[in-house]
């Protein structure tokens, strides 16, 4: 017999990423005559997943249990192959020894046991516990094998295909190895002649000749030696044997019964037969028992030595006697059937078993997809709202390239202000400041904010979303951006804010009343764009005339939208507001707005009203909505109204005072609508201040001339008509001008302030005639 070749076992877990260390070692260290072993140690899980959850194994049904069971032997060999696999691409032999058992150093002790171990490599602790100064062994595993382990196995104790520790075998290992080795050899000898398919072929075949010649009985199920019911033997009537004298049956003491020797006799063709089958199998599979394979070897030659004594054919004598006894051989009948019974009900629960195994796997693999999709489902809601958190933190970023057309560097920014000299500094704010620049030969207003402070950095983003969504006459343009320094670049504005208009802080002209009048349209509709955007509406939040930007021709212009906010419909109501703390300039803030953080579009109008009482008296904001009440109870407005601005119309005035009251109201029910209410009083007076504006030469010489007739001149605009009409009152208009009066919703005379009849007018032809013939007779 040829020697064995030596053999190098490595103990290896399920997973090959955590086994690879070990495995790549034992490669490593030995050489290619060596024939690596894969030690496995499988764990049946206690806990199987079903249905989304963990139920223990004793608490479901067995045939469940068991498709699990095969789920997890196939996981096994799937881990198992990548070893293997591994091993072919380097053209290593390997074989693999697989235990089932709860405990994982218990089966590799048992392992060592069972295969005379005596070359073992093990994991000395996961690599993640790995360190240069690893010198003992960290694994419980590891610790338990080491002490309950064959003294004559060497262990060696690997780290992430580092040695950390050799367990060497006792002295007298070549001792204690020896006698089993012998042991060995004398089984395995046995074990072949048992497995030979020649031998047992033979040994059956000259069973059969002398079986051949025994007539058939049908016998009644018995126990066999292992204690199990011998319902295989039932499938096919077995030979009977006729009785054999006491002197020729060796049966450890026999009766003299001749039913009694019909009976030992077939027990012993039974196991027999029995012990043919076993052999059959263990011929096909590893043979683990060879203490029962020698037995069975040992039976089937006592029943073929004793089958050369038989007769050739039973006596007529014998068969007289087994006819007489009729009980028995209906017993006989009867236990056969009740086999037969019992063998189609163990057949069809077989089919059950196997139909529910089955139904039992597809309801685990549907549950497990189930399972993979909702994992599925949840990993996509997680990258969506990572994605949605990354866009809203890079959203800013990226919406302002897309913004605006042009994106200067700091570089550029610092050329144009020369490096953000104070002497062209222009403004300063709470967060930040405004420099004048020369950008590509055009005159810029660069708004530097400060990069430390959070509030200024959430206005850049703010009012550059704001102003790449929304374009009007009436809001500041913005050229472009540099996000590098948080700086927006604005289009010059020369004139500069309204309130430094307001104020005279520059030797500048004061604001006519015509001028200040179309202020006021502009910003009307500047607030009307902005409450209207699709699909959310603008609220400024911080609506002054510092925001309020003057251009060369005194045109209007809002802008610092740093604190505006984008309106959504309130889910309690059908306001649409918006919820925040309150910031802004606190006397044009609304005081609604100051008390609930709840802003409004009329939080914007309420400003709108301080800055028309501004505009119409020219005084400090504080207490301006509380005087102008009183001056317009006590009949005293033209006390109150800016001078500096002209002549201002009374019913003009009147107008306006009216309207900056209504719009500053403290509750923000009382405010009108601007598109309903507050245009429609507004356009006309815009109207009538613009045709004041065209026709000022006309005025200029009207007011110089001091024959010109007071009844060519209008009682509301005091310059000379061009369109007369006659009111209800008698009095003769300028068409603008009683027209406007009658929309703002007056139904009273702006001479007598009675009741107007009606609201009728008609064109005064005879005076419009007459007013044309004195104008072309003067010089």
């Amino acid at each position: 017999m040829e020697e064995e070749e030596e053999k190098v076992y490595v103990a290896v877990p399920a997973e090959y990423k955590a086994g690879k260390s070990a495995f790549f070692w034992a490669i490593q260290s030995t050489s290619r005559d060596h024939t690596i072993v894969l030690a496995h140690v499988h764990t049946p899980a206690q806990l199987i997943p079903m249905l989304g959850g963990k139920f223990p194994a004793r608490s479901l049904k067995q045939q469940q249990v068991n498709a699990y069971r095969m789920l997890e032997k196939d996981k096994m060999n799937k881990s198992l192959n990548d070893y293997i696999t591994t091993s072919s691409q380097l053209k290593r032999k390997v074989e693999t020894v697989v235990i089932e058992m709860d405990d994982i150093a218990k089966g590799l002790v048992e392992l060592i046991e069972r295969h005379r171990i005596t070359k073992l490599v093990m994991r000395a602790a996961a690599d993640k516990h790995y360190s240069k100064k690893m010198k003992e062994i960290k694994s419980k595993t590891a610790i338990s094998v080491k002490q309950r382990a064959n003294p004559s196995c060497r262990i060696w104790f690997v780290c992430k295909e580092k040695l950390i520790y050799t367990s060497e075998p006792s002295s007298d290992a070549s001792r204690i190895l020896q006698s089993p080795m012998t042991s060995r050899s004398s089984t395995f000898s046995q074990r072949e002649q048992l497995r030979s398919p020649d031998s047992f072929s033979r040994q059956y075949e000259s069973f059969n000749s002398h079986g051949s010649r025994i007539q058939d009985l049908p016998m009644h199920a018995s126990t066999n030696s292992y204690g199990g019911s011998d319902v295989a033997a039932l499938s096919s009537p077995l030979p009977v044997v006729p009785p054999i004298p006491q002197s020729r049956v060796s049966m450890g003491g026999c009766s003299s019964d001749p039913w009694e020797g019909i009976s030992s006799s077939q027990s012993s063709c039974r196991s027999s037969s029995t012990n043919y089958e076993e052999i059959s199998n263990f011929s096909m599979l590893s043979l683990a028992n060879h203490e029962e394979a020698e037995a069975g070897s040992v039976i089937l030659t006592s029943v073929h030595d004793s089958g050369k004594d038989l007769p050739s054919a039973p006596s007529h004598h014998y068969l007289e006697d087994l006819g007489s006894d009729g009980d028995v051989y209906n017993k006989l009948q009867e236990a056969m059937k009740e086999a037969e019974n019992l063998k189609n009900e163990a057949y069809e629960e077989s089919c059950k078993r196997r139909k529910a195994e089955l139904n039992a796997v597809l309801a685990f693999q549907k549950a497990k997809a189930s399972e993979n999709l909702y994992t599925k489902e949840q990993e996509h809601d997680k990258a969506a709202k990572e994605a949605k958190e990354l866009l809203q933190k890079r959203g800013q970023t990226s919406s302002i390239s897309g913004a605006f057309s042009l994106e200067f560097s700091s570089l550029e920014l610092m050329q144009a202000t020369e490096n953000f000299s104070n002497s062209l500094k222009i403004g300063e704010g709470g967060f930040g400041c405004v420099y004048k620049g020369f950008i590509r030969n055009t005159a810029v207003a660069i708004k530097l904010l400060h990069q430390q402070s959070m509030q200024g950095q959430s206005e850049f983003h703010q009012e550059v979303t704001v102003l790449s969504r929304v374009r009007h006459p009436n809001l500041v343009t913005l050229i472009g951006a540099c996000p590098e320094i948080f700086a927006l670049v604005y289009e010059f504005l020369p004139n500069g804010s309204l309130e430094d208009c307001l104020a005279y802080t520059d030797s500048s002209a004061p604001l006519t009343w015509q001028v200040r009048t179309r202020i006021i349209s502009e910003i009307c509709s500047a607030l009307i764009f902005l409450h209207s955007n699709n699909p959310n509406p603008v609220v400024h939040g911080d609506l002054k005339p510092d925001n309020i930007l003057l251009d060369a021709n005194f045109v209007s212009k809002i802008g610092d939208f740093g604190i505006c906010r984008f309106l959504k419909q309130s889910n309690t109501s059908t306001t649409l507001c918006c919820q925040t703390n309150p910031k802004g300039t606190f006397l044009y803030m609304d005081p609604e707005y100051f008390l609930t953080g709840e802003l409004t579009p009329q939080s914007d109008v309420y400003a709108f009203g301080i800055i028309i009482l501004r505009l119409l008296t020219g005084k400090s904001p504080l207490r301006i909505a509380r005087d102008v009440q009183e001056a317009v109870e006590n009949g005293e407005l033209h006390a109150i109204i800016d001078k500096s601005a002209g002549n201002w119309p009374f019913v003009q005035a009147n107008q306006l005072a009216h309207l900056g009251l209504r719009c500053s109201e403290m509750s923000r029910k009382n405010r009108p609508d601007l598109t309903r209410e507050v245009w429609r009083i507004v356009e006309p007076m815009v109207k009538a201040a613009s045709l004041s504006v065209s026709s000022l030469s006309l005025r200029s010489f009207a007011c110089d001339n001091s024959h010109t007739p007071s009844y060519f001149v209008c009682p509301i605009f005091q310059e000379i008509m061009n369109d007369p009409h006659i009111a209800a009152d008698g009095f003769t208009y300028e068409a603008e001008a009683i027209k406007g009066w009658i929309d703002s919703g007056h139904d009273t005379s702006p001479m007598t302030n009675l009741k107007l009849p009606n609201c009728e007018l008609i064109p005064n032809h005879a005076l419009r005639s007459a007013i044309q013939e004195w104008l072309q007779q003067q010089p």
